[in-house]
């Protein structure tokens, strides 16, 4: 089992619960959102809009946040949506467009008609931000027009917006390591990364982003817990507490679970080449191996389709011990095609 969970849906919650706090949403947006209106933001002209945008023809869809904000002298308002993504989906553009359509039309049904119809009515901007989680490379059209038909030849014409991408996994963690916020601090643990460089980053964390706040840890650790499982391996909520408890300790108890992990992971190597050396005997090398390693992903991953079974067969001897050797790195089962 992973170390982190695999349901969508529980990391897009754990989001929408993290910047639904007003500290951590400008800690997100001052750090990865380029723009001359991000560094005007303040606190406590940002309301978290209680209203969710369904979209009328899609009712599973809603929108994730939705912030109003005001800056500058003359009390400018305007609408920040943020869209939270773990999967690549090149309905987005169409999407945001629909969410912002639903926005406007719910402030135009609230306003005057004799007021919409005046020269000097204007509707608020609306600056859409998908954040994106995902393994996969992002490449769903960013400019609204690169979806319409012929867009070139229209210029001007047509409707256009593009909307910001911040994409997790496209950050060093040397960038992210330099900011020391409670949103760096997310994106380092939430990056695809094994569970001994998960330790290894918290424990840096813990140690070195001295200017979280008391409040900022506690959203770290929800958001650590609901995103993690426990296992026999490691009990991760436990270790979590432990390390928040008593950040005086933190270099040996995050060393200890490291090492943990480690062993577990070099026996099952050594146990699975092992009794794949003993049923090579009876069936060839290659074949033994590759029984046992599909053994050991229908055990890991709870089954496995027989595209991967077939593929695996056909695998020469090294391939087949380099998935063995990476087993407990994969962390999802569609990780093994770039071995195939």
């Amino acid at each position: 089992m992973s170390f982190k969970k695999d349901l969508n849906n529980i990391h897009d919650k754990s989001y929408k619960d993290l910047f639904s706090t007003k500290d951590a949403f400008l800690s997100f947006v001052n750090t990865f959102v380029q723009g001359e209106w991000a560094g005007q933001l303040e606190k406590d002209k940002l309301i978290l809009s209680d209203k969710s945008y369904i979209l009328s023809d899609y009712e599973e869809l809603e929108s994730d946040i939705v912030y109003t904000a005001t800056i500058g002298k003359d009390d400018l308002i305007f609408y920040v949506l943020l869209e939270l993504q773990s999967s690549v989906d090149h309905s987005m553009p169409i999407r945001l467009l629909m969410y912002m359509v639903e926005l406007w039309r719910d402030i135009l049904r609230n306003s005057e008609k004799k007021e919409i119809k005046r020269k000097s009515f204007r509707l608020p901007a609306v600056i859409p931000i998908v954040l994106y989680n995902g393994t996969n490379k992002w490449t769903s059209a960013r400019n609204f027009k690169d979806i319409i038909t012929g867009s070139q030849l229209f210029g001007d014409n047509i409707l256009d917006f593009k909307y910001i991408l911040v994409d997790i996994n496209r950050y060093s963690k040397e960038y992210l390591y330099e900011f020391k916020n409670i949103a760096s601090a997310i994106f380092l643990l939430d990056q695809d990364i094994n569970a001994i460089e998960f330790l290894e980053r918290l424990k840096n964390i813990v140690i070195n982003f001295n200017s979280l706040t008391y409040e900022e840890k506690l959203l770290l650790k929800g958001w650590i817990k609901n995103t993690t499982n426990n296992n026999d391996i490691v009990n991760m909520n436990e270790l979590v507490e432990n390390i928040f408890n008593n950040e005086m300790e933190v270099e040996s108890m995050v060393s200890n679970a490291s090492n943990i992990f480690d062993k577990f992971k070099k026996e099952a190597i050594k146990e699975g080449l092992d009794e794949g050396k003993k049923e090579g005997m009876k069936e060839g090398m290659k074949e033994g191996k590759s029984e046992l390693l599909i053994k050991q992903l229908i055990k890991r991953f709870n089954g496995l389709s027989d595209f991967y079974i077939e593929n695996i067969k056909k695998l020469p001897e090294e391939s087949i011990e380099l998935i063995a050797t990476n087993i407990f790195d994969l962390e999802k089962i569609e990780d093994i095609k770039k071995f195939l």
